[in-house]
């Protein structure tokens, strides 16, 4: 266990979670995600909280590519509620890594197969993003029932 903030955080509450993504930051809470099981999964509940979260889009994307897309609820689920969050009137930090995370999340939605569970979270995510002009909304799938 890295330390006691992160051992509280991964009991998911969340003041300890935004204390954790104030002191870390989205760097510090990737190296944590990097670490897997119960502190990645902190590290992506934190990711949300972080000011610099948006930094982060672009390493979750390659996560998205590299996993089973079955596995990837918990990363979907981190950028989802990155994207819900407010958006600030400062310069985006990584417009890049942000079209690049949308990238990945369209392929996973493109991906009829898979259960609404999985893609239905890619998809809400993806609609939130095309706001913020990482992808064209036209391109987001809109039929959820698996095949």
């Amino acid at each position: 266990m890295k330390d006691e903030l992160w051992r509280r955080a991964t009991e998911g509450d969340p003041i300890d979670l935004a204390r954790l993504a104030d002191r870390e930051g989205a760097g510090g809470l990737l190296e944590g995600l990097e670490d897997g099981g119960p502190i990645g999964l902190a590290a992506l509940a934190a990711l949300p909280w972080a000011a610099d979260a948006d930094a982060a889009y672009q390493r979750l994307g390659e996560i998205v590519r590299q996993l089973d897309p079955a596995a990837t609820a918990p990363v979907v689920g981190a950028i989802v509620r990155m994207a819900a969050r407010p958006r600030r009137q400062t310069e985006p930090l990584d417009p890049p890594g942000l079209r690049s995370c949308a990238e990945a999340l369209l392929t996973l939605a493109e991906r009829k197969s898979l259960a609404k569970a999985v893609r239905a979270p890619a998809i809400s995510a993806l609609r939130m993003l095309s706001e913020r002009g990482a992808v064209t909304a036209a391109l987001i799938p809109t039929d959820l029932d698996p095949k």
